[in-house]
C-alpha cells in the first residue's frame, strides 16, 4: 500500500525532506497530526544529531513519546545513521501502521530491517516498569528527546526527569504543543470527548495551570545544565503558511474553541533546546 516509487536511494539522499514529506502525506489523519513545518524542523534536528553522534563514534539514539508522523523522521534517521529510535505510545495500532509504512518505504531504500532501528513501546511513558524509567536498561545515552504524549506539565516534567540523566553533551530536547499550560489534567482533551458524548463541558480546575510548557521546560533545563541554547527552526519561520492549518481548517477552528490548539503563541507549539555543561548536585558544571 505504501511502496510507491519515490526515487532511487541516490535521488532520495539528494532531497531527503521531499521524500519524508511524501511519505508523511501518505499517512492517514489519525496518525498524522503535526504540521509539515514542525515535522521538517524535527527532521533537521534528528539529522544534525545523527551526524554529531556518528562523528563522535557513538550510536545515534533518539527517544520520543507519542508516536505518529514524527516517528517516520525518527525511524528514517535511525536507519540512516545505523542508530536506534525508541517511541512510547499506548496505542499499539499506531505502531503497526508506522512499522508498515517505514518498512515499505525507508526499509527498502536503506535495505535494512526497520525493527532493528525503530521500536515502539506500547505503554505509558511514565510507567516504572515499561516507561521511560527503563531507558537505562536499553541504552546508555540519548542524543535527542521529543515529547508528544499527554500534554500536561506533570507528564512533561516526569518524562524530562526520566530522560535527563542520559542526555549527552550537546543533546537536543524538543516539545510538541509547547504553548499549552495544563498542570495535571488536559481539560480540553476531556471536553472534546464529552462533547462527542453529548455531555456539557467541565470547568478547568483552579489548580490546573502551569507556565507554558516551553517556559517550564527551559527553567528545568537551566536548573540541570550550565548552557541551554534555544534553537531557531523552520516551523517558526513558516507556521502561518503551513498547509496543515489550511487543510484541516474546520477541525482546527473547533480545536481552538475547545483549547486543544492555542492561536496565541502558536509559534511556540514546537520548541527545542540544545544542552551542555551538565551541573552537579551543587549546581556547578
Amino acid at each position: 500500500m505504501y511502496d510507491f516509487f519515490l526515487g532511487s536511494r541516490e535521488e532520495i539522499a539528494r532531497n531527503e525532506t521531499k521524500f519524508l514529506i511524501s511519505v508523511k502525506r501518505m499517512m492517514p489523519r489519525w496518525v498524522n497530526s503535526v504540521p509539515d513545518t514542525e515535522f521538517l524542523s524535527l527532521a533537521a534536528l534528528l539529522d544534525a544529531q545523527g551526524q554529531t553522534a556518528t562523528s563522535a563514534g557513538r550510536r545515534f539514539v533518539a527517544v520520543e513519546t507519542g508516536a505518529g508522523a514524527s516517528s517516520l523522521a525518527c525511524a528514517y534517521y535511525a536507519l540512516k545513521y545505523d542508530g536506534l529510535a525508541l517511541s512510547w505510545d499506548s496505542n499499539g495500532e499506531k505502531g503497526s501502521l508506522i512499522r508498515t509504512v517505514c518498512t515499505e518505504t525507508m526499509g527498502n531504500v536503506f535495505a535494512k530491517h526497520v525493527d532493528t532501528h525503530w521500536k515502539l513501546v506500547a505503554h505509558d511513558s511514565l510507567s516504572p516498569y515499561l516507561g521511560l524509567p527503563i531507558l537505562p536498561d536499553l541504552v546508555d545515552h540519548v542524543d535527542l528527546f521529543f515529547h508528544d504524549s499527554e500534554h500536561t506539565w506533570n507528564t512533561v516534567l516526569g518524562e524530562l526527569k526520566a530522560v535527563n540523566p542520559l542526555l549527552v553533551e550537546g543533546a537536543v530536547v524538543a516539545l510538541d504543543d509547547a504553548n499549552q499550560d495544563y498542570l495535571h489534567t488536559n481539560i480540553a482533551y476531556i471536553n472534546t470527548f464529552r462533547r462527542k458524548l453529548g455531555l456539557p463541558p467541565v470547568p478547568r480546575p483552579q489548580d490546573n495551570t502551569s507556565l507554558p510548557f516551553y517556559q517550564e521546560t527551559e527553567r528545568f533545563l537551566q536548573a540541570n545544565w550550565g548552557k541551554v541554547d534555544y534553537l531557531p527552526d523552520l516551523y517558526k519561520q513558516n507556521v502561518r503558511n503551513d498547509p496543515y492549518f489550511a487543510y484541516f481548517d474546520a477541525e482546527f477552528d473547533i480545536k481552538v474553541e475547545l483549547g486543544t490548539e492555542r492561536l496565541e503563541k502558536l509559534e511556540h507549539r514546537f520548541d527545542s533546546w540544545r544542552v551542555s555543561k551538565r551541573l552537579d548536585q551543587t549546581g556547578k558544571p
